[in-house]
């Protein structure tokens, strides 16, 4: 990432449910810095990586809830779905434990 301009702050909730459902209470909501430029599969890792063990191994399934809904795949670009600084008093996107049959 080349300056700060290109980084979005991303308001998430966790949904604590499937192999999620022992998520700690204040791990549920997060606030996460990405690329605009990047992947939703970075998106993915650092949510992962914030939740720390035994979660981290997880896979999640994103979907984007502001300013519209949409599904997001992990080659996405976050920029397809966030042109513009998101609104600070919503939730941008909602990750849930990924079903085997996904």
């Amino acid at each position: 990432m080349s300056s700060g301009e290109d980084n979005i702050f991303l308001h998430c909730l966790i949904v604590p449910c499937g192999q999620l459902h022992a998520l700690p209470r204040d791990q549920v909501v997060q606030v996460v810095t990405v690329g605009r430029s990047q992947a939703v599969g970075v998106l993915e890792a650092t949510i992962q990586s914030r939740l720390g063990a035994p979660f981290n191994n997880i896979r999640l399934k994103i979907r984007q809830v502001y300013p519209s809904e949409a599904p997001m795949q992990p080659q996405d670009l976050i920029s397809n779905f966030f042109n513009e600084e998101p609104r600070a008093d919503y939730f941008h996107v909602v990750a849930q434990p990924l079903l085997g049959s996904e």
